[in-house]
């Protein structure tokens, strides 16, 4: 099909209304850079740094799919988006094939960024990953629009399963080609061209707006009742029975503003299955994925749903009560804490996962080091990383620079899960320094009123 005219222009304006053109050149550089990095550096690379780089690429490769049914509010097209394109003087094939052409132009972008991973685990073929799952992730969300949560949960389901099959070195997994096998590369190549196609076949522009933009879903209704009179008890009630996740969003360079609230325990329930998943896993199939790989994997998704929790944090809070009641440092603390604790009850079940098989480094990095990095990450992010609405988010120094700083709590933990899984004796002689660390870089923001009182100043009379 050949993109001219007017389809022409509306691909244009999905791909830079979702990355604004600064972001976009930001990006590819970064991408061009790390890919050379990759091509120079894979005929030196050793056996088990290739291994290493292909389970994350599983990994990576498996959620973003996983992700996309079922975040089709911003997939595909968000509501403003929606409005605009519908007062356009075209059909709903030309809106339909600009929306999918752009959005995976975007994904393309974005999945550049990973271009390192791909090429250090498969050679110079890994480039050829970029556009497959890029398709794969930019159309399921146009094919699946129109099911149920439990209907696409089911086929995410059978979906995870096949890709991740790869792990177990078999050859009819779309990823099987991390292991050695072209069957990968022909199953992928036929699984993204299959969905584009079906979706350009089944997605209706005007039913998508009606099923996905304009039936957004109930927060939590239930009533809390609060029976203590100490700002911490109340807050940390609150944030026990309800968790907000997302908030700043920028999922295939679309930004956009998204904060759901969810019942704690229902978080905690799905994070409880998981665990028990990934103890059968470790004992029984543990040869498969590796001892070391499965502890850093465990702690890497900890480390990720947190920063989901951490993105959510002070953008729905209403300010203008609190402070009637509090200072500004006296609620910052109390909801940090409150915060910190329920992100230590979300990832209890595996930190138990951890206890019962020997790795007592990684459960306190668990329950205390990733908690007290909440604190961390909250803080730098209601001062320096505030969102607009719908806003793009553009490339900025101090954005970039943030991005660096709330990376740096990470690295510990991932050491701290190669010593638990090699050396366990010394990873007891390890935790208090880690402890330490951990507790030098949250305490000071549970202290300081100069910080908050400005950092809350400028949260109120920002306009958002």
């Amino acid at each position: 099909m050949k993109v001219t005219g007017n389809i022409g222009k509306l691909i244009e304006f999905v791909v830079f209304s979702r990355i604004p053109k600064r972001t976009l050149a930001f990006y590819l550089l970064i991408a061009f850079f790390l890919g050379y990095l990759g091509y120079s550096t894979y005929a030196f690379s050793k056996a088990s740094i290739r291994e290493e780089f292909a389970y994350l690429s599983i990994f990576y490769l498996t959620s973003m799919v996983a992700v996309s049914p079922v975040n089709t509010r911003f997939g595909l097209v968000n509501k403003s988006d929606s409005d605009f394109l519908a007062l356009l003087p075209f059909d709903d094939d030309k809106i339909i094939t600009s929306l999918i052409i752009g959005s995976f132009l975007v994904s393309v972008i974005f999945l550049s960024i990973f271009t390192y991973w791909f090429i250090v685990a498969l050679g110079i073929l890994g480039i050829v990953v970029i556009p497959e799952y890029a398709l794969i992730s930019s159309t399921l969300p146009a094919v699946l629009y129109n099911l149920n949560n439990k209907k696409k949960i089911l086929i995410d389901l059978v979906i995870v399963l096949w890709m991740v099959s790869a792990l177990f070195h078999f050859p009819l997994s779309p990823l099987s080609m991390f292991y050695g096998y072209f069957e990968g590369y022909v199953l992928s190549f036929v699984l993204a061209f299959g969905v584009f196609f079906l979706a350009l076949k089944k997605f209706n522009f005007s039913a998508y707006s009606n099923v996905v933009l304009s039936s957004e879903k109930g927060e939590v209704k239930e009533e809390i009742s609060f029976k203590s009179s100490s700002p911490l008890v109340l807050t940390l009630v609150r944030n026990l029975r309800i968790i907000e996740i997302g908030g700043r969003v920028n999922w295939m360079g679309m930004s956009t503003f998204v904060s759901r609230r969810v019942s704690l325990w229902k978080v905690l329930l799905a994070s409880s299955v998981v665990a028990v998943i990934l103890y059968i896993a470790l004992k029984v199939v543990s040869y498969a994925i590796g001892v070391i790989s499965l502890s850093f994997y465990i702690l890497f998704g900890g480390w990720l749903l947190m920063t989901l929790i951490a993105s959510a944090s002070f953008i729905t809070e209403p300010l203008w009560l609190d402070l009637n009641v509090m200072t500004p440092v006296e609620f910052a603390r109390y909801y940090l804490i409150s915060k910190a604790v329920s992100v230590a009850v979300i990832l209890s079940p595996f930190a138990v996962l951890f206890l019962i098989s020997g790795y007592i480094g990684d459960a306190i990095g668990l329950l205390v080091f990733i908690p007290l990095s909440s604190i961390f990450m909250m803080s730098l992010y209601a001062r320096y990383y505030q969102q607009r609405y719908n806003a793009p988010l553009n490339v900025s120094p101090m954005r970039f620079l943030i991005g660096l700083l709330s990376s740096i709590p990470l690295f510990p933990l991932l050491v701290l899960a190669f010593i638990d899984s090699l050396f366990p004796g010394f990873c007891i002689l390890l935790i208090p320094a880690l402890a330490v660390f951990y507790l030098l870089i949250s305490m000071p923001f549970l202290v300081s009123s100069s910080y908050w009182e400005s950092t809350v100043e400028k949260i109120v009379t920002s306009v958002t």
